[in-house]
Formats: C-alpha cells, structure tokens, sequence
C-alpha cells in the first residue's frame, strides 16, 4: 500500500475535488458556488458588504442590487 506523504495527500485532495466537481449536474455546481459566496459574507456587516460588492462590481452595481435587494423586502 502507498504511503501518504505531504505531496501525495495534497494530490490526492486535487483528486478528490476533481471528481466531486464532475460528478455535479451545472445546477449543483452553481448553487454550491452560491453557498459558499454566501457564506463569504454571512457575517459581515453592511458597510463590510458594500466594500466587498463596491470593489467586485463598481459603486452603480452595488446601488442596483441595493435596490433590488428592496423591491423584494417590500413585497
């Protein structure tokens, strides 16, 4: 049997991540993806929040998803 040393174990997680991403239907990967952006910013603050979308997209985009962040509140 192999033994497992740091290189190997390190591959084999490249592996191991490998085949769970191809085993995704594209709907699984993009809601895993949503999850862990989510988690991201789970729990930060709103100013923390709107640097992070500020610096991502631009002042204009934050203040579009501001607003559709409100429109669905509202409802």
């Amino acid at each position: 049997m192999l033994e497992l040393n740091d290189r190997i174990l390190s591959r084999l997680k490249d592996e191991y991540a490998e085949a769970v991403v191809e085993s995704m239907t594209k709907q699984q990967a993009l809601s895993y993806l949503r999850q862990i952006i989510y988690n991201d910013v789970a729990v930060l603050g709103s100013d923390d929040v709107k640097r992070k979308i500020v610096k991502a997209f631009g002042e204009t985009k934050y203040q579009e998803m501001l607003e559709d962040a409100s429109k669905v509140i509202s409802k």
